[in-house]
């Protein structure tokens, strides 16, 4: 192997090992969070809304990770009828096997709580996982219809 090419491979490998870019992370953390509050109240809820059914409130919260350091978030709470709440809490924006954590879950009751975790797909496209349990089997994709069940089953 001649030298250039030996070089060359060293700063391929170099390259791949970089440490990624937490500034930019962040900022893609943030946005996926507000992201998903808005499709939920926006589209996937508002009817649920006009009917006075439910009402949203978005809470700002502060944060601190050790990977991606300190940032304003939010915290989006569902008012139902009878005045129960359902929040959804930005916890983690990076765990060990996923690409962000929130937990979704009934104020009050300890037994209705969910993690909703982000996994990237590619650089531009990820998708949401609501997980009842670390079991893979109780993993199902984030849409309406999964949400609607998750709350019907809680109001049970």
């Amino acid at each position: 192997m001649a030298l250039k090419e030996r070089l060359e491979k060293l700063k391929r490998l170099n390259e791949q090992n970089r440490e990624p870019d937490w500034e930019a992370y962040k900022e893609i953390w943030k946005k996926a969070i507000q992201d998903i509050q808005y499709t939920i109240m926006d589209n996937w809820f508002v009817e649920y809304q006009e009917k006075g059914l439910m009402s949203f409130d978005v809470v700002p919260t502060k944060r601190i990770e050790p990977y991606i350091g300190e940032y304003l978030t939010t915290i989006l709470e569902i008012t139902l009828v009878q005045n129960r709440y359902l929040v959804l809490e930005p916890i983690s924006g990076v765990t060990s096997e996923y690409d962000g954590k929130l937990e979704f879950y009934m104020r009050g009751n300890i037994y209705k709580k969910v993690s909703i975790l982000r996994k990237i797909i590619n650089k531009s496209t990820h998708e949401w996982i609501i997980a009842k349990s670390y079991d893979s089997k109780d993993h199902v994709k984030l849409d309406k219809t999964q949400l609607e069940k998750l709350i019907d089953e809680w109001l049970q």
